[in-house]
């Protein structure tokens, strides 16, 4: 008890003290006040308040430190003198406060970084222990960070490609028995073909278009609930339970839309001393990393470089990135998102309230131009009937989620155990969700959105949906390698479902312009006077299972769309041509499937047009966090939250 007492006169003494310090180098009592209230209020250190609110500086802060201590400053320690072992490294790369140096004398040099109460602590014992001052010396945080980062940055990045188990990677296209059922079904294809036989043609016939009615039949009992995005206000809570949230944004060849990212996410609704933001770049992309120097990054933004080893894929600057998050939670984003301001909060209650097997959460995607131009009014209404009817039916009936790229809201502790992100897949999104099912844990969905702009031409469209096809492929070879396995994982109900849609989605795009080409031809010979029965119910049936295809994808995505994305637009007449355009990335992306299983095909991103709050035509403005019609002034304040401007001042 006498030594707690004597800590705590400690602490205060400290307090008082280092306060005068700060007056003297030109901090005002307000701001110093402000910095010890933040700290209580947001549970979080009195040096991270002080530098996030921008009072000053890292390395001011800790050369006053040093000066309050009477140890050495000193911030320019050698990498190739660390003293951890490299797996010791590797367990401490998200959180470092310490590192062991060699010093030139040859006895070892304690590197540390410490808060507040452990400068209190340091300082209470040097007055017992002063041989200890030569051993000691302080430095800022990042100057560890960046340290270890040098020095264990190749290893991490190795690790970054074996980070999902073997069995559960794309890095082999097929396994044996697989290679062996393909090349199989090849030669009974063409022997089927060749020898002309009708009974095994209609056999094969009627078995794809059941797969292609399986997901009519899922889009229309999608449909039947699916409605616009609704915002529910927020529940009262307290910027002290707020955990630390890390924010992932994987960056290549981005250095136009760097600015407009750090403007969405500095607008973020969270106490930027939880924040801990990772802008992830390959380490030869000059141009992102020189835009990204020239802007005033926060003290929560942090640029890493991503060293040149394995795939240069998405998942694997992911998984690099997550050895060195702090956040109990993490989220997704891409360079051109704009997420909603209270996006995190909305994920963080929405986990609170799920059971101990919810491990991510989807927040849907809004297209922000999509009266730019055909594609883009089409992206957006496919995305709608997506992300605001079939995964909401998807998840309140616990079925395997096929995740979105971006606005993924993760535990920490579930990602890294089923393996993070799979390097080696081009979907690395679609493939999670199926893994995160296969160990038991479940997917849900929130409500507030991420506003992003979809690709303005065909080329940029077209390389972008074949890597989606591509990767869906991918995801479902791995997953079917061990089918019985993976039935035993999910379940009859989910793994019958997967099956049926996935197998029914990548069919329906590769078979969709034979069908069309079958039905025209069987218009024709019926013109011409051909009367075969059989000939004629296949042509009937495959005119209802088309029609019936369109009107089901228009049915879901219509009932979703929001006044303003459907007036003065009929969208199912253009359904047919952007399905045949569909078709071509899909066997695009065959194609790819077997020269360039892992290549892939950057979409190139650029400033919003409508991040000003401008749309073309004379439409109603869409500010960037949110569309105005969600009426985001009917969400409630919490207790004691405090403002945005407040939280940044």
């Amino acid at each position: 008890m006498t030594l707690h007492l004597l800590f705590s006169q400690s602490f205060i003494s400290l307090c008082a003290a280092f306060s005068v310090r700060l007056v003297n180098a030109g901090l005002g009592k307000a701001e110093i006040v402000a910095a010890f209230a933040g700290a209580v209020r947001h549970n979080t250190s009195f040096n991270d308040e002080l530098v996030h609110r921008g009072a000053i500086s890292e390395s001011a802060l800790y050369r006053l430190w040093a000066e309050e201590t009477g140890l050495i400053y000193d911030d320019e320690p050698a990498a190739s003198d660390v003293l951890l072992r490299p797996f010791d490294g590797a367990a401490r790369l998200s959180s470092i406060r310490h590192v062991l140096v060699a010093g030139r004398k040859g006895q070892s040099l304690l590197y540390m970084a410490p808060d507040l109460k452990e400068l209190a602590m340091l300082k209470f014992y040097l007055r017992e222990y002063p041989d200890m001052r030569e051993r000691l010396r302080l430095c800022p945080p990042t100057v560890l960070v960046a340290l270890l980062h040098h020095r264990y940055g190749k290893a991490a990045a190795g690790r970054a490609q074996t980070m999902t188990p073997s069995h559960f990677s794309a890095r082999l296209v097929l396994n044996g028995w697989q290679g062996f059922c393909f090349s199989g079904l090849l030669l009974g294809l063409m022997w089927v073909f060749l020898a002309k036989h009708g009974a095994y043609l209609s056999f094969l016939y009627w078995g794809l278009t059941l797969f292609f009615f399986a997901c009519v039949a899922i889009r229309l009992l999608a449909a039947w609930n699916a409605r616009p995005l609704h915002i529910r206000p927020l529940a009262p809570y307290r910027p002290y339970d707020l955990p630390i949230y890390t924010i992932l944004v994987p960056l290549y060849k981005e250095a136009s839309i760097v600015r407009q990212l750090v403007t969405a996410l500095s607008s973020l609704n969270w106490p930027v001393t939880k924040l801990d933001i990772k802008l992830i770049c390959e380490a030869d992309d000059s141009e992102t990393l020189s835009a990204l120097s020239r802007e005033n990054l926060p003290a929560h933004f942090e640029v890493l470089r991503v060293p040149a080893v394995g795939p240069r894929t998405k998942p694997k600057a992911l998984n690099y990135a997550l050895q060195f998050t702090r956040g109990e939670l993490v989220v997704v984003y891409d360079a051109e998102d704009r997420p909603h301001r209270d996006q995190l909060l909305e994920a963080w209650q929405a986990f609170r309230r799920g059971d101990k097997a919810l491990a991510c959460l989807q927040a849907p995607l809004v297209i922000g131009n999509f009266s730019c131009n055909y594609l883009t009014r089409y992206f957006s209404f496919e995305y709608a009937g997506l992300f605001r009817g079939l995964l909401p039916w998807l998840s309140r009936r616990g079925a395997v989620m096929p995740l979105g790229g971006t606005s993924n809201h993760l535990k920490r502790k579930m990602l890294q155990e089923v393996g993070g992100w799979d390097s080696y897949n081009v979907t690395e999104d679609a493939d999670l969700g199926m893994r995160l099912a296969r160990f038991g844990y479940r997917v849900d969905v929130i409500n507030r959105p991420t506003t992003e702009d979809a690709p303005e031409n065909y080329k940029d469209w077209k390389t972008q949906r074949t890597r989606w096809f591509k990767g869906w492929m991918q995801t479902w070879l791995v997953h079917m390698r061990s089918p019985v396995q993976t039935c035993r994982q999910l379940g009859v109900w989910r793994f019958s479902l997967y099956l049926l849609y996935t197998t029914g989605l990548l069919l329906s795009a590769l078979l969709h312009p034979f069908m069309l080409v079958g039905l025209i031809w069987g218009v024709v010979l019926g013109l011409s006077g051909f009367h075969d029965q059989a000939v004629i119910a296949a042509v009937i049936f495959n005119g209802m299972n088309l029609l019936t295809a369109y009107l089901s994808f228009h049915i879901l995505c219509k009932k979703t769309l929001r006044f303003d994305e459907r007036r003065r637009y009929f969208y199912l007449w253009g359904v047919p041509f952007y399905w045949l355009l569909l078709s071509v990335a899909a066997w695009r992306a065959f194609y790819q499937m077997f020269t360039a299983p892992h290549h892939w095909e950057k979409t190139p991103h650029f400033p919003s047009r409508l991040a000003e709050g401008q749309l073309e035509n004379g439409e109603r403005p869409i500010p960037v966090h949110g569309l105005s019609v969600y009426n985001q002034k009917n969400t409630p304040r919490p207790e004691r939250l405090v403002t945005n401007s407040q939280y940044k001042s």
